[in-house]
């Protein structure tokens, strides 16, 4: 897929580059390229099997490279920022793909969909929470390093607390989520 060219075909007037530059800040430790990829390899694998058509896809992409544009972990209005970014960067603002598109960033706050697209979206968003422990490790550490300014033991108490929140939403992971939950217990 062509990033630049769905950029160009919804009116959005940004280039690709300094987009993905965005996502290279050296503040970001999970919340980066690396990311961004594991997404985009998603909704292509999704495509490719034909679970996700033309439109989706295009949607669904646009989605992942702006659902974190704007981060800073010590700010609580991430997903509003990078929703106003891209709204910002948009010809058409009253398009409905395009409001689509913004919506599913917004509920990437919460992880609560309001439409199939932010739906799908958050499954995708969200994947890292279904892998094996060694994953949730990497996930952990790079969540911690973006997070440190707050010190070891006010990121442990809100850590966990969203950790266990996931328990019952993910219980397929239960004893790696668990797993992790401990790790991060003992370690910080």
């Amino acid at each position: 897929m062509d990033l630049q060219n769905i950029l160009n075909k919804y009116s959005i007037k940004a280039n690709v580059n300094m987009l993905l530059d965005m996502w290279n800040e050296s503040h970001r430790s999970f919340h980066n390229l690396n990311h961004l990829n594991d997404i985009i390899s998603q909704i292509n694998e999704g495509y490719f099997n034909g679970t996700i058509n033309d439109k989706q896809m295009e949607k669904l992409s646009l989605t992942a490279l702006f659902h974190d544009i704007v981060y800073e972990p010590s700010r609580p209005d991430n997903e509003e920022r990078s929703a106003d970014f891209f709204m910002n960067l948009c010809e058409n603002k009253s398009n409905k793909d395009i409001l689509d598109i913004r919506d599913a960033i917004l509920d990437t706050k919460t992880h609560k969909s309001s439409t199939p697209l932010a739906e799908t979206f958050n499954r995708f968003d969200m994947s890292i929470v279904e892998r094996d422990f060694d994953n949730l490790l990497e996930w952990e550490k790079g969540i911690h390093e973006e997070y440190s300014v707050y010190g070891n033991d006010a990121y442990k108490v809100g850590r966990v607390q969203f950790l266990e929140s996931l328990l019952d939403k993910y219980p397929d992971n239960y004893t790696n989520l668990s797993q992790l939950i401990d790790w991060v217990k003992t370690n910080y």
